[in-house]
């Protein structure tokens, strides 16, 4: 029995040993403090955002505002606009011709001669210009007698306002003509008045066919008929 409590009695007090010596070297151990979380991490998350971020802009908002900015500068070059209506169009177009017409009136009273005479319907035209006259010799005179005469026309349309200007262009054409029938006659033909109106008629119809059917004439006046 005593041997008993004296063997309990080691066994306690060599736990309680132990049980001390644990406990200093717990005491005896280092304790270690606890490690700064790294910085690397971090760093390396915000490069990737940044990356990402970047990344998205090229992807996604670069293209529209470059897309913005040539709309832009398209609408300021007056390359691109809204779509006008069909009404609006057409208007336009209307505008345009009216204006067309403008500036073909305007460059027509630019043409114009200030000091060109306004036409007179009523006023005789000459076939040659004005202060000439037509020498003809007759037939059979060997050149020593002539007849000078002086011819104009009257217009059939009073609103042939070009009838003058087509006169004048065929004044050549006229004087061959008048040449023609004139030398075909002699001088004694040429003395009988009979002759003068028969002449007057044919010279009116070959007249007519030099100037053409869109300018009638309404008369042909001999102003001068003089042998010589």
């Amino acid at each position: 029995m005593a041997d008993e409590e004296a063997q309990n009695q080691e066994q306690n007090a060599e736990a309680t040993e132990a049980v001390e010596a644990g406990a200093e070297a717990v005491e005896e151990a280092p304790i270690q403090e606890p490690k700064a979380p790294s910085v690397l991490v971090p760093m390396l998350l915000s490069a990737v955002i940044t990356v990402a971020g970047v990344g998205v802009m090229v992807a996604v908002i670069l293209p529209k505002q470059i897309s913005k900015a040539i709309a832009a500068a398209s609408d300021t070059n007056g390359t691109q606009g809204p779509v006008q209506k069909d009404g609006d169009e057409k208007k336009g177009e209307g505008d345009e011709k009216k204006g067309e017409g403008d500036e073909k009136k305007e460059d027509a009273d630019e043409t114009a001669d200030p000091t060109a005479e306004p036409d007179d319907p009523k006023k005789p035209v000459a076939i040659v210009p004005e202060g000439e006259s037509i020498v003809v010799n007759p037939a059979n005179s060997g050149g020593t007698r002539y007849i000078l005469v002086e011819i104009f026309l009257l217009r059939e349309e009073e609103k042939d306002t070009e009838f003058p200007k087509v006169v004048e262009s065929k004044t050549k054409q006229l004087q061959a003509v008048t040449m023609d029938y004139l030398s075909a006659e002699d001088v004694q033909s040429l003395s009988n008045p009979a002759t003068k109106e028969r002449l007057k008629a044919q010279l009116k119809l070959a007249y007519q066919q030099q100037l053409g059917g869109t300018h009638p004439i309404k008369e042909l006046i001999v102003s001068k008929w003089i042998m010589q």
